[in-house]
């Protein structure tokens, strides 16, 4: 895919996917406008298609095509969100903590910084910042539970054995017998396993 040729950015547009591919002119058009725009660099499609995409068939000179000349630097001041193009079989569905690694790795972010980018960029995306994103009162209750610290080690949030608890709109959607089954030894009553 070549480099996105359009060097104004548009009035009516509010996000930007695949920022990897734009020119540097397009950039700093971008820089201009930063507070208008949410950005979502793709960066997780072209890392695994570097890395990953061989095994099934597509060439590494096929996914050099698609690079801009600077694909790992995101400009200070714009509203990034991690997101990225999932679905083939070197992105599957499920592995879209890949996006804030990459974050912390490839951009320096803090593993603070890419959470935040993933859960209230994404609201900002969306336009519901509002009642979304953050943690408080009246906002949707969508939360994880992670076993370990995702602000010590961003990678924990791949895998899928540590996220204990997924509550997506104030409804339990995953949870492990250990956080859903509340324990009974040293109860004494009707529902003790002593009795």
């Amino acid at each position: 895919m070549p480099p996105l040729s359009t060097e104004k950015v548009r009035p009516l547009c509010i996000w930007i996917v695949h920022r990897i591919l734009m020119t540097l002119k397009g950039m700093d058009a971008l820089e201009k406008k930063k507070s208008k725009h949410v950005v979502a660099p793709a960066i997780n499609w072209l890392i695994a298609t570097l890395h990953d995409a061989v095994a099934f068939g597509y060439t590494t000179e096929k996914a050099e095509q698609g690079q801009s000349s600077d694909p790992f630097t995101l400009s200070s001041g714009i509203s990034d969100t991690c997101f990225s193009d999932y679905g083939f079989a070197w992105t599957p569905h499920g592995t879209y903590a890949r996006d804030l690694a990459h974050f912390v790795e490839r951009f320096g972010f803090t593993p603070h910084e890419s959470i935040i980018a993933a859960t209230y960029g994404m609201a900002k995306l969306f336009m519901r910042s509002h009642e979304m994103g953050q943690i408080k009162v009246g906002n949707y209750a969508d939360c994880l539970v992670v076993d370990g610290n995702p602000l010590k080690d961003i990678t924990i949030l791949q895998n899928h054995d540590l996220l204990n608890i997924i509550m997506i709109n104030g409804r339990v959607h995953k949870a492990g017998a250990k956080e859903y089954v509340i324990p009974t030894q040293g109860l004494t009553g009707i529902h003790s396993t002593t009795n």
